[in-house]
């Protein structure tokens, strides 16, 4: 085996190794908003946290492979764990494309720094000496509780007058609110509250023009010269969300073969383990897994091919990348929904585990960059010879 792989091994097995404590503790506080403390602690104690990150800025660089594999064995434990790994890792590699000095100064205090956000365009700022003040309101915070720095989308009027200029601004999490109302039935753990910030002034070394960054020609690619940061932008940012869907899934399948070992179908008294029916839903489940988590391997591939070679994806590849991102959380979804409702009538309660598991994969799929109606619609619009309706992509 070959360094990298021997890494990856490495870091997967350490995964699997914290997957059946996260899992424990899910079961323990089925209630819980957010992820806690320890669980970061354990996460960067594991080396979990830095995958993508990279190495100037203390972090390990290394493959989009890697990170697919270690986040789906988190998942089968809690996916919201997952998810946050996932945010904080993505955002790592984000950041990486900023000014040196804004590196410089996120990572003043050492190389574990959790970096939450929200990428829209949500955010008013207004140009004053030196940088701008920000303000506005974002949904969806993801591991807010946790960061110490977060990314925020907005926008200011362009000086020629042609329009606003749109990016997004990095600030200390200290400068901003977290509202607690984050309440969900799906990724109930990820503590994704709102942020919102009140006239916050940031220097122009922490605004990066969402053109640059889509330009694959970055302030921060001078600095971080490997093969990872030449990533495409957003088919990385679809990407980086989909490994807790894989784990998910799988962890269903796993509890089903659990949950129906000696259990009699009532009404029909037959052993659900002998019953054909369940051995046609529970092998079409694991096909559904298969075909997803084929699809995320296919990204994953495309993603490290075109940057190892220097290259950026063309439109029609970038859609591509957003539906097959979007499909493999939609099979991942479907599996479970297959096997949860052959599991009868303790389903419902609220400690059953598939049904938790299905309530996550639902969440994933809600989200707007893995939405599959409108994957498919870009697409099919490229593929019929029409402009995408979203920059987006």
């Amino acid at each position: 085996m070959s360094a990298a792989a021997d890494r990856r091994a490495e870091l997967v097995e350490r995964a699997r190794q914290l997957a059946p404590k996260l899992a424990a503790r899910a079961a323990a506080d089925l209630w819980a908003r957010q992820v806690a403390p320890e669980v970061i602690d354990e996460l960067r104690a594991a080396e979990l946290m830095t995958i993508g990150q990279p190495s100037a800025n203390g972090g390990q660089e290394l493959d989009w492979v890697t990170y697919l594999e270690v986040n789906a064995a988190l998942a089968e434990g809690c996916p919201s764990t997952a998810w946050h790994s996932c945010v904080g890792n993505a955002h790592a590699w984000l950041v990486g494309h900023w000014p040196d000095a804004a590196q410089e100064e996120i990572y003043s205090g050492g190389p574990d720094q959790y970096v939450a956000g929200v990428l829209v365009d949500r955010g008013d700022a207004t140009p004053v000496d030196g940088g701008w003040t920000l303000s506005g309101f974002w949904p969806f915070g993801s591991g807010i509780d946790h960061a110490s720095w977060v990314i925020l989308g907005g926008h200011y009027p362009a000086p020629d007058g042609t329009g606003p200029v749109s990016g997004m601004f990095v600030l200390p999490a200290g400068d901003v609110t977290a509202l607690d109302d984050w309440h969900a039935n799906g990724l109930r753990a990820t503590g994704s509250s709102s942020i919102v910030a009140d006239d916050v002034f940031v220097p122009e070394h922490r605004f990066v023009a969402g053109e640059v960054l889509a330009s694959g020609d970055t302030p921060g690619m001078a600095r971080n010269t490997g093969w990872i940061q030449r990533s495409s932008l957003m088919p990385t940012l679809a990407y980086a969300l989909v490994p807790p869907a894989l784990g998910a899934a799988r962890a269903s399948l796993a509890a089903f073969a659990e949950e129906v070992d000696g259990k009699v179908i009532s009404h029909v008294d037959v052993l659900q383990t002998d019953w054909p029916l369940t051995h046609r839903q529970f092998a079409e489940a694991h096909a559904l897994v298969d075909q997803g988590e084929l699809l995320m391997r296919r990204t994953a591939e495309l993603l490290m091919e075109t940057a190892l070679n220097g290259e950026s994806l063309e439109l029609p590849l970038r859609a591509r990348v957003r539906l097959d991102c979007a499909y493999a959380v939609r099979r991942c979804l479907e599996a479970t929904q297959t096997i949860y409702l052959a599991t009868g009538g303790r389903g419902v309660r609220d400690s059953n585990r598939i049904g938790r598991l299905q309530a996550d994969l639902q969440a994933i799929n809600m989200h707007a960059i893995t939405a599959l109606d409108p994957a498919l619609e870009a697409y099919g619009r490229i593929l019929m010879g029409h402009p995408p309706r979203t920059p987006r992509l």
